[in-house]
């Protein structure tokens, strides 16, 4: 008797699929949704059947009867695996593999364990890939913002930057790895792009835009960091490479400001970095600037007229709430007032009047998101559509909009939101906590 199925009928043609042995991206190409909606799919399966795995929910559904295999019919039972009889004499030889196989078990069993996931020997504070996996929490509509079409590569901790024709996201990192995926929106379009991926997977890196070029600097590649620097020329639809960095660098915020590039920063596979390094792409060489007033990593930049505003990040330890600013012109730092709450992997970008900070943190937690006023000088809060933890997205300012795209939020997420930044309504958040 075919057993009453609590799965929608999405999650039983998905079940149906892997009980033949597609994987999720056979199967998302089949249905013609995304892998990652698939896995939510399998998810919500597991959680309904209370099974572990691919293998059990299959058994199961097939024993319950959802789903038909060929070969194997509702019910049908296997006999147990007929053992020889003890009664008869066992040879010397049997004897001897026995004894052998015994000893290589206790070897085994012994013998020291080398784990080959080089990425679980980075801080905690460099990767999202230790951090429990949960079902994202649900869209809430909310005044101002709007759903646009998703990244392609569901992901966190990619690099991004803004050039003419497009808005360029690269690398990061998902449940498979770190990443070389290289996608490039068109807003005039609402379309996302594939290009050439970047020659080395990496997350946490820094990107800019001069021209046609976008720039690609550092990275985790793994537990190490790199000093690789690479050029994506738009024109040309390929990548080169440029004078590497001067350090390794991972986590590092970078910033196009007058024709050259200052990367603020990072961890450098020891430890979190104070420097600052400034980029002539005319000459390819790479020199420092002044230091940062503390060691910071996987914070955020922008740039404002004269200055570039730098936020946020951990320190090795622990997140920071300071916000300073950077003039490049007389190459010195000044504070400027800091964010009302702790938080790295800032999703930042701003207008002429405004400094935009959505999304942020680390962990399971959620964050609140915050506006800052050039001219007032104070920071206020905005509200979001996500209330769950959504950080280390990128963000960008096209027109009078902020778009916000991937991140972590439970899962990897692919969701690209946009923001309309004009005309802000906002409450003044407490100052001095």
């Amino acid at each position: 008797m075919v057993n009453e199925s609590p799965l929608t009928r999405r999650e039983t043609e998905i079940l149906g699929l892997i009980a033949q042995g597609l994987s999720n991206d056979e199967i998302a190409q089949q249905l013609s949704i995304s892998p990652n909606t698939v896995k939510v799919h399998i998810r919500n399966i597991f959680e309904k059947m209370a099974v572990q795995s691919r293998t059990e929910a299959t058994i199961e559904a097939v024993k319950r009867g959802w789903v038909a295999v060929p070969g194997i019919s509702v019910g049908q039972e296997q006999p147990p695996p007929a053992w020889p009889p003890l009664t008869e004499r066992l040879s010397p030889w049997l004897w001897l593999a026995l004894g052998g196989a015994f000893l290589l078990a206790v070897l085994m069993a012994f013998w020291p364990v080398r784990t080959f996931y080089a990425r679980t020997e980075a801080p905690a504070f460099t990767t999202d890939s230790a951090l429990p996996v949960s079902l994202p929490t649900s869209r809430e509509d909310v005044a101002r913002w709007s759903t646009f079409s998703p990244m392609p590569t569901a992901r966190s901790r990619a690099a991004a930057a803004l050039l003419d024709e497009g808005w360029h996201v690269v690398g990061g990192e998902d449940a498979s790895g770190d990443l070389d995926v290289h996608e490039v929106y068109v807003p005039k379009r609402d379309q996302w792009r594939t290009l050439p991926p970047r020659p080395v997977a990496a997350r946490g890196a820094g990107a800019a835009g001069l021209g046609q070029r976008l720039y690609v600097a550092g990275g985790c590649s793994g537990a190490a960091a790199l000093t690789q620097v690479d050029v994506f020329d738009v024109d040309a639809g390929a990548w080169r490479s440029a004078a590497a960095l001067p350090a390794p660098r991972c986590g590092l915020a970078m910033v196009a400001w007058q024709g050259k590039l200052y990367a603020f920063g990072g961890w450098d596979g020891a430890q979190t970095s104070d420097s600052l390094f400034i980029f002539d792409p005319e000459t390819n060489r790479w020199q420092e600037g002044a230091k940062l007033p503390a060691p910071r990593a996987f914070a955020s930049a922008t740039a404002q007229e004269d200055a570039i505003y730098l936020l946020g990040g951990n320190d090795g330890s622990e997140q920071r709430a300071e916000m300073w600013r950077y003039l490049p012109a007389g190459d010195v730092w000044e504070p400027a007032p800091a964010l009302p709450q702790a938080c790295s992997g800032l999703a930042v970008a701003s207008d002429m009047g405004s400094l935009y900070v959505i999304s942020g943190g680390e962990g399971v937690d959620a964050y609140p998101h915050f506006r800052f006023d050039f001219a007032s000088l104070s920071w206020s809060t905005i509200d979001a559509p996500r209330r769950g933890p959504w950080h280390h997205a990128v963000a960008a300012m096209i027109g009078p909009n902020m778009h916000i795209a991937g991140g972590w939020g439970g899962d990897y997420l692919a969701g690209h939101e946009v923001y309309q930044a004009s005309y802000l309504l906002f409450l003044p958040a407490q100052q001095g906590q």
